[in-house]
Protein backbone atom coordinates (compact mmCIF):
# COMPACT_ATOMS: atom_id res chain seq x y z
CA UNK A 1 0.00 0.00 0.00
CA UNK A 2 1.37 3.29 -1.18
CA UNK A 3 1.54 6.16 1.34
CA UNK A 4 -0.97 8.14 -0.41
CA UNK A 5 -3.49 5.74 -0.15
CA UNK A 6 -2.48 5.27 3.50
CA UNK A 7 -3.26 8.83 3.94
CA UNK A 8 -6.20 8.57 2.38
CA UNK A 9 -7.20 5.58 4.32
CA UNK A 10 -6.41 7.38 7.61
CA UNK A 11 -8.47 10.36 6.19
CA UNK A 12 -11.90 8.24 5.78
CA UNK A 13 -11.41 6.88 9.58
CA UNK A 14 -10.89 10.32 10.77
CA UNK A 15 -13.98 12.07 8.79
CA UNK A 16 -16.37 9.52 8.47
CA UNK A 17 -16.14 6.50 11.11
CA UNK A 18 -13.21 5.98 13.86
CA UNK A 19 -15.58 3.37 15.86
CA UNK A 20 -17.50 0.43 14.46
CA UNK A 21 -21.02 0.98 15.16
CA UNK A 22 -22.04 -2.13 16.67
CA UNK A 23 -19.02 -3.06 18.92
CA UNK A 24 -16.89 0.19 19.58
CA UNK A 25 -13.37 -1.42 18.32
CA UNK A 26 -11.67 1.21 16.92
CA UNK A 27 -10.74 0.84 13.13
CA UNK A 28 -7.66 0.82 11.28
CA UNK A 29 -6.59 1.30 7.73
CA UNK A 30 -6.29 -2.24 7.15
CA UNK A 31 -10.02 -2.49 7.65
CA UNK A 32 -10.82 -0.02 4.77
CA UNK A 33 -10.84 -0.82 0.92
CA UNK A 34 -11.82 2.00 -1.00
CA UNK A 35 -14.11 0.19 -3.12
CA UNK A 36 -14.66 3.28 -6.25
CA UNK A 37 -12.90 6.62 -6.75
CA UNK A 38 -13.72 9.03 -8.63
CA UNK A 39 -13.16 13.20 -8.75
CA UNK A 40 -16.51 13.77 -7.07
CA UNK A 41 -17.08 10.85 -4.48
CA UNK A 42 -15.48 7.62 -3.01
CA UNK A 43 -17.19 4.38 -1.82
CA UNK A 44 -15.92 3.00 0.98
CA UNK A 45 -16.03 -0.33 2.73
CA UNK A 46 -15.61 -0.79 6.63
CA UNK A 47 -15.03 -4.04 8.08
CA UNK A 48 -14.62 -4.14 11.56
CA UNK A 49 -12.04 -7.19 12.35
CA UNK A 50 -13.75 -7.25 15.95
CA UNK A 51 -16.88 -8.80 15.56
CA UNK A 52 -16.96 -8.73 11.35
CA UNK A 53 -19.61 -5.97 10.87
CA UNK A 54 -19.33 -4.18 7.87
CA UNK A 55 -20.38 -0.81 6.38
CA UNK A 56 -20.33 1.20 2.78
CA UNK A 57 -20.12 4.65 2.38
CA UNK A 58 -20.16 7.23 0.09
CA UNK A 59 -17.99 10.57 1.02
CA UNK A 60 -18.73 13.53 -1.37
CA UNK A 61 -15.72 15.33 -2.19
CA UNK A 62 -16.76 18.99 -2.37
CA UNK A 63 -19.00 19.23 0.15
CA UNK A 64 -17.49 16.99 2.45
CA UNK A 65 -20.37 15.12 3.61
CA UNK A 66 -21.10 11.41 3.78
CA UNK A 67 -23.49 8.67 4.15
CA UNK A 68 -22.67 5.36 6.01
CA UNK A 69 -25.20 2.09 6.16
CA UNK A 70 -24.91 -1.09 7.69
CA UNK A 71 -23.96 -4.19 4.71
CA UNK A 72 -25.29 -7.66 6.49
CA UNK A 73 -23.66 -9.93 3.48
CA UNK A 74 -21.38 -12.43 2.58
CA UNK A 75 -20.18 -10.70 -0.60
CA UNK A 76 -16.69 -9.86 -0.59
CA UNK A 77 -14.96 -6.74 -1.78
CA UNK A 78 -13.91 -8.40 -5.00
CA UNK A 79 -17.29 -9.19 -6.06
CA UNK A 80 -18.44 -5.66 -5.08
CA UNK A 81 -16.26 -3.67 -7.10
CA UNK A 82 -17.24 -6.22 -9.98
CA UNK A 83 -20.87 -5.38 -9.76
CA UNK A 84 -20.31 -2.05 -8.88
CA UNK A 85 -18.24 -1.76 -12.14
CA UNK A 86 -20.95 -2.81 -14.23
CA UNK A 87 -24.02 -0.39 -15.75
CA UNK A 88 -27.04 0.51 -14.32
CA UNK A 89 -30.27 -1.42 -15.06
CA UNK A 90 -32.56 0.13 -18.06
CA UNK A 91 -36.17 0.46 -17.85
CA UNK A 92 -36.20 -2.19 -20.42
CA UNK A 93 -34.57 -4.79 -18.85
CA UNK A 94 -36.80 -4.19 -15.82
CA UNK A 95 -40.03 -4.11 -18.38
CA UNK A 96 -38.37 -7.19 -19.52
CA UNK A 97 -38.25 -9.25 -16.40
CA UNK A 98 -41.62 -8.20 -15.40
CA UNK A 99 -43.04 -9.59 -18.66
CA UNK A 100 -40.94 -13.08 -17.90
CA UNK A 101 -42.19 -13.04 -14.35
CA UNK A 102 -45.40 -12.52 -15.16
CA UNK A 103 -46.00 -15.01 -18.45
CA UNK A 104 -43.77 -17.61 -16.01
CA UNK A 105 -44.85 -17.42 -12.69
CA UNK A 106 -47.79 -19.07 -10.93
CA UNK A 107 -48.52 -16.26 -8.61
CA UNK A 108 -50.24 -13.34 -10.53
CA UNK A 109 -47.93 -10.00 -11.03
Amino acid sequence: MDERNKEQKQYFIETIAKFCDKCGNAYSINDLEIIQETPISSIIHFSCKNCKASHIATFLKPMGISNRMPVNTDVGIEEIRRVMSKGGVTTDEVLDIYLFLKENSQIKV
